[in-house]
């Protein structure tokens, strides 16, 4: 790059050029192209067969219990009612993801031990059954 001054209509300019030839800057721009050796070990370590997701019925099938803790954001069903395998009974929030719990088996509901916004742990009881 030249520094030129330029005077145009009485005014001064000051201005930077870039000198070319054949359309072909003089200087060619620089580039860089780091690199890097890294040193590759190999390494094995013993990963352990992952369990089973725990099933959300209790140690029973008159209880319920919680699969993951959360926050209860809605219960769709009431105490008394009738439910069929699979139906949702449950809405939790777990690092906010909602979860629906749905019901192992047909069956009447006794009673529901939680509440809306309830915070609850893996492994409580969140209903009975009949």
């Amino acid at each position: 790059m030249k520094k030129l001054l330029i005077t145009v209509n009485g005014k001064r300019y000051d201005v930077d050029v870039e000198v070319v030839q054949d359309d072909e800057p003089l200087e060619t721009p620089r580039t860089y192209h780091p690199s890097a050796q890294l040193n590759m070990s190999s390494y094995s370590s013993a990963i352990p067969k992952p369990k089973p997701a725990k099933s959300a019925k209790g140690a029973d099938k008159k209880t319920l219990t919680s699969p993951i803790n959360g926050v209860v954001l809605e219960i769709p069903v009431k105490e008394g009612q009738e439910v069929k395998e699979n139906e949702v009974l449950f809405i939790l929030e777990a690092m906010k993801m909602k979860t629906n719990i749905s019901s192992p088996q047909t069956g009447k509901i006794k009673t529901i031990h939680v509440k809306v916004t309830d915070t609850i742990t893996a492994g409580q009881v969140l209903l009975t059954f009949e």
